[in-house]
């Protein structure tokens, strides 16, 4: 399995989430699904690393993929900063993800996806 297929699966898993109202894992699966995007079109430029952590892999993605070969709009990096600080959320604390953030992370997370799918296989 490739990094690109498993965050297509993830997004999968965040639609399932979302359909049946689990707010909390829609985010979870949301913020993976770009995570391992984000490693795949890190990897497709030859940035490669045996292991990443959150902050590596967005701080990398946004200075190799966005600033430095300006393959992906700014708002990509925005969207990936923001779906981390949900997933914290989600996954450290009491308090309920909406169905609007959900909702808007689910949308996020597939712009995200797609634009690093489209920019692979060009």
């Amino acid at each position: 399995m490739t990094a690109l297929e498993k965050a297509q699966n993830l997004l999968i898993g965040a639609e399932a989430c979302w359909q049946s109202q689990s707010f909390e894992g829609c985010a979870l699966c949301c913020y993976a699904a770009m995570f391992w995007a984000a490693i795949a079109a890190s990897e497709h430029f030859g940035i490669k690393q045996k292991e990443w952590t959150h902050g590596s892999l967005q701080n990398r993605f946004g200075l190799e993929c966005m600033k430095r070969r300006q393959v992906f709009p700014r708002r990509l990096g925005d969207y990936f900063k923001d779906a981390h600080e949900l997933r914290k959320v989600a996954h450290y604390e009491l308090c309920e993800i909406s169905q609007k953030e959900a909702e808007r992370m689910l949308r996020h997370a597939k712009e995200f996806a797609r634009s690093i799918k489209e920019a692979i296989w060009r």
